[in-house]
């Protein structure tokens, strides 16, 4: 079995595990297994490639961090822009953050909360807490690559135009800060697991997903609002009582502590938070282990009551779907988008996003203009932003963990047209009508009611791009392919998506100059999507699909 470099790294702090009671050679092994299945989990569509060989062991995670390379080149700014290290650091570690974050709750939280280990390495001699630190040590080696490739620019950059402490203290608070996210993120989902139990956590913790994302883009907007720009490159830090809740702001001011001897109270005490918060995590989350492996095991729990039936949403497919077939397609998408726990782990995060994105500039603009200043401008065009997770939700609609069963699309000979339309359907009256809905209260309540047509007019555009992304995207059975380690390949979808909702949003904006104009594009709109969603899906009753072949062109 291939021996990895991050296991011959683990080699050197091999008393530190066994002082902690952990059998090493146990849970070395476990992460040698576990790293090897990651290097073999390849998509269908790569199977099938021919000019893959079989034998040949790539990590396809490991091929898309030079998009995380690509990001971190922007936090380069920030290292040259400015000696005020409180103000450049923080927006570093905050947008570090709130990208690992990200990547943590939605991509590694399955890992983190997956219980199939307990029934195949638990009835070995294997005890709880070993097994649970190669889970932990398995999301941070993913979490470590991750974060070299999006901060390497920046330490490099540090260390040519810093210096060597500089760059020494960075990289330490880095792995630092890597750290509290995993320990915070488990710690949270510890408490969790404490209280719920059953189905009912299973949904808890979808929730708190999407307020993860809430707070962490939340959080970022504040780091802005600390800082007062009186001239060009004249930057000034006010403390506020909220601003002691904000960790990049601790981060960033143990620079301030170390290489410009600030020493106000202030300073003293955001330095300590950044050594000290992590610290108590880490130590606490050990003690918890036991009992976070032990309620790690209601999730296999189900409520005695069961679900009830989804009338509504059964009428609903009624109305939307043309034909039986469709609708059985629509029913079968939703049933999966509402019970399958492994697709709303992955999934359900990206809505979070969803939520957050449409109120950013209209919170800044609150807290300069006020709600009156906000009631009177275009700022509702942010309902778009809405669907910025369009790409992402409609590329894990591929993704299943019965993904086999897919042969069944072929066995009885169904319309691929009508298993396109009803899966897109289900997804979008599911996952991106009741987001909508919600967004759309709120802003009748900033707004007025004289927006009730550009609303429209969004909720159309959205239904449209999701045809539109389908007919230029590729084409893969719903459901078909098994989770890999990461979303990925999903940068080239999202140029698209930004080109079509350029497009939709000018013809928006232009028709606000024109009397009636709004009118005319919702009868425009609904004319184009009951012609796009009726004829143009391309029809095709039998296709050559086996276990190995999904994908179709």
């Amino acid at each position: 079995m291939k021996d990895y470099r991050m296991l011959s790294f683990l080699d050197l702090f091999r008393g530190f595990f066994n002082r902690m009671k952990i059998d090493y050679p146990t849970m070395r092994k476990i992460l040698q297994v576990k790293l090897l299945l990651d290097s073999r989990r390849v998509s269908t569509i790569q199977v099938n490639n021919d000019n893959i060989k079989q034998n040949e062991d790539k990590n396809y995670f490991i091929r898309s961090l030079p998009v995380y390379t690509f990001i971190g080149l922007f936090f380069i700014f920030f290292i040259l822009i400015s000696d005020n290290y409180i103000f450049s650091m923080s927006f570093v570690f905050g947008a570090f953050m709130v990208m690992m974050m990200a990547s943590l709750i939605s991509d590694f939280s399955s890992v983190l909360l997956d219980v199939r280990d307990k029934v195949i390495v638990l009835t070995k001699p294997v005890d709880n807490r070993t097994l649970n630190m190669a889970k932990v040590l398995h999301v941070f080696y993913y979490i470590f690559m991750i974060t070299m490739a999006m901060m390497l620019p920046s330490l490099i950059t540090s260390l040519i135009v810093r210096g060597i402490g500089f760059f020494l203290i960075f990289l330490f608070l880095v792995i630092v800060v890597d750290l509290f996210i995993i320990m915070f993120t488990a710690l949270v989902y510890i408490v969790i697991l404490k209280v719920f139990s059953g189905e009912k956590l299973k949904d808890i913790i979808n929730y708190v997903q999407i307020g993860l994302s809430f707070f962490i883009m939340i959080s970022y907007q504040l780091i802005g609002r600390v800082f007062e720009f009186s001239e060009v490159f004249d930057i000034s830090f006010k403390p506020t009582w909220w601003s002691y809740l904000l960790p990049p702001i601790w981060f960033s001011s143990t620079f301030e502590l170390l290489f410009k001897n600030n020493r106000e109270s202030y300073v003293l005490i955001y330095s300590a938070l950044a050594l000290l918060v992590p610290i108590a995590s880490i130590i606490i989350y050990i003690k918890l282990i036991p009992t976070f492996e032990r309620n790690l095991q209601k999730l296999n729990e189900a409520d005695s009551k069961g679900k009830k039936k989804n009338k509504i949403n059964n009428i609903i497919g009624k109305i939307i779907c043309s034909n039986k077939e469709e609708r059985s397609f629509y029913n079968f998408a939703t049933n999966i988008i509402k019970n399958e726990r492994n697709f709303k782990l992955k999934v359900y995060p990206s809505l979070g996003f969803s939520l957050i994105f449409p109120f950013i500039m209209i919170i800044t603009s609150i807290m300069d203009n006020g709600i009156k200043g906000v009631a009177n401008s275009k700022l509702y065009f942010s309902i778009y932003f809405t669907g910025l997770m369009l790409t992402t939700i409609i590329h894990m609609l591929r993704f299943s963990d019965n993904y086999k069963g897919a042969w069944i699309y072929n066995f009885f000979s169904v319309n691929h047209a009508n298993v396109y339309r009803g899966t897109l359907k289900a997804m979008f009256i599911n996952l991106v009508t009741p987001i909508f809905i919600l967004i759309s209260i709120i802003f009748l309540y900033l707004f007025k009611g004289r927006i009730i047509s550009d609303l429209i007019i969004g909720y159309l555009s959205l239904l449209l791009t999701i045809y539109v992304l389908h007919k230029i995207g590729d084409k893969v059975l719903p459901f078909s392919e098994t989770y890999g380690t990461t979303k990925s390949g999903n940068i080239l979808e999202f140029i698209k998506l930004l080109l079509v909702f350029g497009v939709l949003i000018g013809l928006h904006f232009g028709t606000t100059f024109i009397p009636f104009g709004k009118y005319f594009y919702i009868l425009i709109l609904i004319v184009l999507n009951k012609v796009a969603w009726k004829y143009g899906f391309k029809e095709k009753k039998v296709g050559s699909y086996s276990q190995e072949n999904v994908s179709l062109n």
